[in-house]
This record gives C-alpha cells, structure tokens and sequence, in this order.
C-alpha cells in the first residue's frame, strides 16, 4: 500500500511540473508577441527601429530620408504604406498624412536644409490670406480642392514651426514677413534645446468639411464662354463674319439660301 500511494505521488509531481513548465512556456510567447505587434500608423513611444526594419524600408535612401523614415517609425509605428520612392502614414494623429520621401529637396529658409518628410492636416485658406500664406515659405502648400495644407521639411518640429505659423497668418495674426523672422527665432531656439509650443503640437484643432469642389464654369461648348447680353443699339454680327456662330446653324442658313 505503502508503495502505491509513493508512485501516484511520484506521478502527480511530474503532471505538476510539466503543467507549470508549459504555461511559463505559454506566457514567454504571448510576452514576445504583445512587443512585437504595432498597428500601423498607431501613435506612441516605441523602442528604437533595428537597422534590419530601417533597411527593409530604406536601402539606398540619403541619410537624411533614412533618419527622418526611423524617427517616424519609432513615433508612429511601421508605416501604412510603402514604396520604392516614398513611406506614408496615415490618420496619425494630429495629422491626416505623413510622408517621408526619398529624393530631397534643398530649401536654404529659414536654414540649409533638406525637405524631405511632410505633414498634412486638413485645412481651409481663405482667398484672401492665400497670397500672404505663399510669401512666407514655399514648403507650405495649400491644396483647396482636398482642402489640405501641409508642410514639407527636414523633420517634424520644423513642419509643426510652419503650420503653426501657417495658422498665424490665416487668422492675421501675423504678416508673412514676421512670421519668417519668428520661424528663424524659433528654428535656432530648437537646434540649441529650447523647445517651444510651436514645435511640439500644432496649436489649432482639427477641421472639417475643408474640401473645395468650386463650381462649373458656365461654357456652351460649342459658341464658347457666354458672353454678356448684346444691347439693343448693338448690331448683331452676320452669320458669315461670326466664328462662334453653331456650325449647325450656319450649316441651315446655307441649305436655305440654296433652295430659294
């Protein structure tokens, strides 16, 4: 009896540590993969991006393109989308879209630089400021038909100085020449440590229904743009002499003339 009772307690000891060892085991493998999955463009801080996931993304980028694609995916997780020439993010809070490019572009305001990563936000200019807001950087690029704006530059906390600013001048609060005096006060400040609200948020909420269809132009195809109503002192132009005149029509006076 007495070696009975030793085997089955023999047998329940091993069950248990063959138990144990399988959920340790089990809870090892849910560990790694809570870290290794990131929804795409979920914003967040993350852990630094291996050479491996930056060169999946960027073999042959500059140097440039390369660090503004890793600091982008450390802050906003594996992009969206992807392409030989660029990597985009979308619906990453506060932006609409971002995207960091492969080909540079050399801007020397308000310092010698490279555009080569963009933020857009939905955005309404009104037609009177749109001249202003296009003298004060030509990184900043309104599309009223989206009803977007955006900013193109060689990282994020510049891009947030230009919409900022952008912002400013819409709302006049400021003119576009001291807003680029501002923008150079506040790049130097952030290159030396100083940071500003200007360069960690965008400063204006959201917006909606920004898109612009416009409006048909009122054009008969086959006269032309209309033309204001003759007046009654103004004689009409014959048939022969007028070129906008309908083909068909001109085409029917003929036929008349011919049968007479």
């Amino acid at each position: 009896m007495k070696m009975l009772n030793a085997v089955i307690a023999i047998l329940l000891g091993s069950s248990l540590l063959t138990a144990c060892s399988s959920m340790k085991g089990s809870g090892s493998s849910n560990e790694s993969l809570t870290a290794s999955a990131a929804p795409p463009g979920q914003t967040g801080n993350r852990a630094a991006v291996s050479s491996e996931v930056l060169n999946r993304y960027t073999s042959g980028w500059s140097l440039n393109s390369q660090q503004a694609a890793k600091a982008a995916i450390e802050k906003y997780g594996q992009p969206t989308e992807s392409t030989p020439s660029m990597l985009v993010w979308r619906n990453t809070s506060p932006f609409k879209r971002i995207v960091v490019y492969r080909e540079e572009i050399n801007h020397k305001f308000p310092l010698l630089h490279k555009d080569v990563i963009e933020h857009v936000v939905d955005y309404k200019v009104p037609m009177s400021r749109i001249e202003e807001l296009a003298k004060f950087n030509g990184s900043i690029v309104y599309n009223r038909t989206a009803g977007e704006l955006s900013a193109r530059g060689d990282n994020e906390a510049m891009n947030l100085i230009s919409l900022n600013l952008a912002n400013d001048i819409v709302n006049n609060k400021r003119q576009a020449q001291d807003a680029r005096i501002e923008f150079g006060r506040l790049a130097v400040d952030h290159i030396n440590g100083n940071q500003s609200a200007y360069t960690q948020n965008l400063q204006f909420g959201r917006q909606m229904n920004t898109a612009d269809a416009d409006e048909s132009s009122k054009i008969n195809w086959a006269t032309g743009p209309v033309q204001a109503q003759e007046s009654k002192d103004q004689q009409p132009i014959p048939s022969s002499q007028n070129p906008t005149q309908p083909r068909k029509k001109i085409l029917q006076e003929a036929e008349d003339e011919l049968t007479e």
